[in-house]
């Protein structure tokens, strides 16, 4: 599991479902418990915040060089908004120092724990306003806290060094280049402008980056594309969680989207709904109820709506309506380019029923 998240540099972690979903996707053999294991007992993974300065998962051997090229910048992107909360340097320092030793001396805490205890210390007007994730974010930023045990309504925090057993070593020597080479390995080929969206970057420290690490480019539509390795695309049909990466991976999204799709998945406020993906190209979205398939275009084998409750498909389905269910076989760490880009190749804008039914299957092994 960790190899996983190694090898795509970090997945995004905004919900926990969505991050167990990732890791899903460019899998094999991966059940929803392997990835809690992964994190909480295993602590081969650590949930904080890092590329964009949201949340992620990444391999803890690259936690500290992550924070050390991420933790200062997006502090200070972050000052207007410590000013419109009221947190002076002086507040944040004081509030990540007592963060800090009530989880090294009480181990796992939730926000609302966290939030009494900053205004028992006068460091926040209320226990429960937005000043409380922020201080815990910047105690984060530091690289003195880390997500611990729980998932989302129930999710805790832990002091780093106590985690893990000694605390992180924020170097940022290389960090970049080597972000740039697992990001082009995972998402290439790509622009330095898409590396510089989807890390957080800016574009001339992107542009330096991927120049390099990168080994060859192609020219698409005339715009050059750097890449590691020119790797055959993949042809499975997924269905991709919320936030999945590889729909956060690019500065723009048409490669793998089609702008009259777009507010499907993409209906704006940061939301980004789970994805039916066939070939790179997204081709519906699905919901968890159910669940339940919408597919953008169908053939005339389908229903618009391929739920085991009715209709085409339904009766391949119906063994399959886990509604809690979640997860896709395969891997798409090795080359998770959008269509169009390099091998991608030519793609069909339909599912298989085979293939869909295959799909809402190993929802079911995915949950256990």
């Amino acid at each position: 599991m960790a190899d996983v998240v190694r090898r795509t540099a970090g997945l995004q972690g905004q919900s926990w479902r969505g991050l167990a979903y990732a890791v899903r996707a460019r899998s094999t053999a991966t059940t929803w418990s392997d990835v809690s294991i992964a994190q909480e007992q295993d602590r081969s993974v650590v949930r904080g915040w890092f590329m964009r300065g949201t949340l992620q998962l990444v391999a803890t051997e690259d936690a500290g060089r992550l924070l050390g090229l991420f933790g200062p910048k997006f502090i200070k992107a972050t000052e207007r908004r410590y000013g419109e909360l009221g947190l002076s340097a002086d507040t944040r320092a004081k509030a990540a120092e007592l963060i800090e030793s009530h989880l090294l001396e009480n181990g796992p805490t939730n926000r609302a724990t966290i939030g009494d205890l900053l205004l028992g210390a006068r460091l926040v007007p209320e226990p429960t306003g937005q000043a409380v994730y922020a201080l815990i974010r910047h105690a984060g930023l530091l690289g003195l806290i880390c997500y611990g045990p729980g998932h989302d309504a129930d999710e805790t925090w832990v002091a780093v060094r106590d985690w893990l057993g000694q605390p992180l070593t924020l170097d940022p020597d290389g960090a970049a280049e080597e972000l740039a080479r697992r990001y082009l390995t995972a998402y290439g080929p790509a622009t330095a402008k898409d590396f510089a969206t989807w890390a957080g970057l800016p574009v001339p420290s992107a542009r330096t980056a991927v120049k390099a690490v990168a080994k060859a480019e192609v020219i698409v539509e005339g715009e050059s594309f750097a890449m590691i390795d020119d790797l055959p695309g993949c042809e499975d049909l997924r269905l991709l969680g919320e936030f999945d990466p590889y729909l956060l991976g690019y500065q723009d999204r048409r490669y793998a989207l089609d702008d009259e799709h777009r507010k499907l998945i993409h209906p704006g406020g940061g939301m980004l709904r789970p994805a039916v993906v066939r070939a790179g190209r997204v081709i519906g979205s699905w919901k968890h109820r159910g669940p339940e398939v919408d597919l953008f275009a169908t053939p005339a084998d389908l229903t618009h709506h391929a739920t085991p409750a009715g209709g085409g498909i339904a009766g391949d389905l119906a063994d399959h309506a886990n509604p809690a269910g979640g997860g896709i076989a395969g891997d798409l760490a090795d080359h998770a380019a959008p269509a169009g880009r390099g091998a991608a190749g030519d793609l069909a804008d339909h599912a298989n029923p085979a293939d869909l039914a295959d799909e809402l299957e190993d929802l079911t092994r995915f949950r256990g």
